[in-house]
């Protein structure tokens, strides 16, 4: 989580705080009330712009846009199931052996395959890249993009959900074989 994320959690508990202290929803009603952590005048300055007529539109218009579209707006920070990780994987690299089979070397990141294997941006950027990836030279319509939208830290994070794919892939068949030679032995000392 990001401190502008922290930040943004941290008013909002305090509008709901003061809100429920004040019994009122008037911003303006809970000036009285500051913040033991934060400067008064930071806080009447806070609860004069929450009281904005602006202020109030654009907060009905996006709790609006929030409901409309809940996938959207859902956690994403929890870990995605070996399956899908598994399953974005092998189309990812079979869309890249497709791709570059003509070709000597292949970059270790191609931005278009990564988005064409794990499915469509939504609002604008592709869930596992965080916002730093650029979507709209990303699309269908463009080819031959490579990775110019990612940054180091994205192919980092690419890499190491990779390996953790491949190591997990490894502890299964690692666990699969032994169950299979454990079985081979007991049939054996049965016999």
């Amino acid at each position: 989580m990001t401190a502008r994320s922290n930040f943004k959690h941290l008013l909002y508990n305090a509008r709901k705080n003061a809100e429920k202290v004040s019994q009122s929803a008037d911003p303006t009603l809970w000036r009285e009330r500051a913040l033991s952590w934060m400067r008064r005048d930071y806080w009447e300055t806070l609860c004069n712009i929450w009281a904005a007529e602006r202020w109030q539109q654009t907060s009905t218009i996006m709790k609006v846009n929030r409901a409309a579209n809940p996938e959207a707006n859902m956690h994403t920070g929890g870990s995605v199931s070996f399956a899908t990780h598994q399953f974005r994987l092998e189309s990812y690299n079979q869309q890249m052996t497709e791709k570059y089979a003509k070709e000597d070397e292949q970059p270790q990141l191609d931005a278009e395959v990564w988005v064409a294997a794990s499915g469509a941006p939504k609002k604008g950027h592709v869930y596992g890249f965080g916002h730093s990836m650029d979507t709209s030279r990303t699309s269908a319509f463009n080819t031959g993009v490579g990775a110019t939208g990612t940054s180091s830290s994205d192919m980092m994070g690419f890499i190491t959900n990779t390996i953790s794919g491949l190591e997990s892939r490894i502890a299964q068949t690692m666990e699969t074989r032994l169950v299979q030679m454990q079985t081979q032995v007991t049939d054996a000392l049965q016999a």
